[in-house]
């Protein structure tokens, strides 16, 4: 007899990370020319430094979730917020809370 056993919780089928956010070319260098220009006025506006935080699926890296999620700071606190979820939820609960059909 052969037993299939499903995941307890979600990390054991997704993973999440902050990966760079994707620009085009003409994106790329308007955040460039912004950060470059608030830099020069004395500001801070960080748009290269942007990230999105991504669920994948474990089994073939396939993209599942792609969340905005600003600067660096932004970014690791939602990681850390999916993380928890991911450790903390069934597979089905974390579909069902960010909307993955």
């Amino acid at each position: 007899m052969t037993t299939t056993i499903d995941p307890a919780t979600a990390d054991e089928v997704y993973t999440a990370d902050v990966e760079p956010r994707r620009r085009d070319r003409l994106g790329r260098f308007a955040a460039g020319a912004l950060d470059l220009w608030c830099a020069m006025a004395g500001g801070r506006f960080d748009l290269t430094n942007e990230g999105d935080v991504v669920i994948r699926r474990r089994r073939d890296g396939g993209l599942e979730l792609r969340v905005p999620a600003g600067g660096p700071e932004a970014a690791a606190v939602l990681l850390e917020v999916m993380r928890s979820q991911l450790e903390t939820q069934t597979p089905d609960e974390f579909r069902e809370g960010w909307g993955i059909d």
